[in-house]
């Protein structure tokens, strides 16, 4: 008679690979050209057809974030309401004249990805409590970035992503002479093309023409997009 152990251990050899496969089928299930064409529905549009140099790094593709886990699904494509998109390709160009470059973090975000940040980070102040209102993210008119090198590499500046609000805010002056000037560089640009750095995280940008403006909150359900 086998123990319980081994009989752990056989349930675990069946279990593990319908986990697996679950999980697979989860992800084989997004198609990303079919999100990107129910995006131009809401005059969301792939930054890569505008801007085809970009870095783009999607964070919460990953577990690099304050949920510790990935959020939206890996090959989720990086969005921008147009008008936004082409702001972004004029800091963008700026910036290559220079030697430098801008890599995404963020861009368009689902509600149900809002949510579910709040409720995981809420208590740092990054994120927008849904039940007073929606963050720019989720209309696609704002987006996270940073600044690279013409290889794609990032550059120091005053904290990573998601992190540390307390050194993060905008109207700081770095201390370090290499920081300062990195970030002050990426926000010439992107102020410079209409993109207005966030006062309390240097990372976020918002177009200048929804800073006062109805943002149309564009769900994850909408684009095919499921939230993990």
């Amino acid at each position: 008679m086998l123990s319980s152990h081994s009989w752990r251990k056989i349930a675990a050899a069946f279990v593990l690979p319908l986990v697996l496969a679950g999980c697979a089928g989860q992800e084989g299930a997004f198609h990303p050209g079919q999100t990107v064409k129910l995006a131009q529905q809401y005059g969301l549009v792939d930054v890569r057809q505008v801007v085809p140099d970009i870095v783009v790094d999607l964070r919460y593709t990953t577990g690099q974030n304050v949920t510790g886990q990935p959020i939206y699904p890996r090959r989720m494509p990086c969005l921008l309401l147009r008008p936004t998109a082409e702001r972004l390709k004029r800091a963008q160009e700026a910036l290559r004249a220079q030697g430098y470059g801008i890599k995404i973090w963020d861009a368009w975000r689902p509600s149900e990805a809002q949510k579910k940040l709040y409720s995981s980070g809420g208590r740092t102040g990054m994120f927008l409590n849904p039940k007073v209102g929606w963050s720019r993210h989720c209309g696609g008119v704002s987006l996270d970035a940073t600044l690279v090198d013409a290889a794609g590499r990032e550059q120091p500046m005053p904290t990573y992503f998601d992190e540390n609000l307390a050194h993060a805010a905008s109207s700081k002056t770095p201390a370090d002479p290499v920081v300062r000037r990195n970030l002050a560089l990426l926000h010439r640009a992107m102020r410079g093309a209409g993109l207005m750095p966030l006062p309390a995280e240097w990372w976020h940008f918002d177009d200048i023409d929804f800073l006062r403006a109805p943002v149309l909150v564009i769900r994850g359900s909408d684009l095919g997009v499921v939230i993990r």
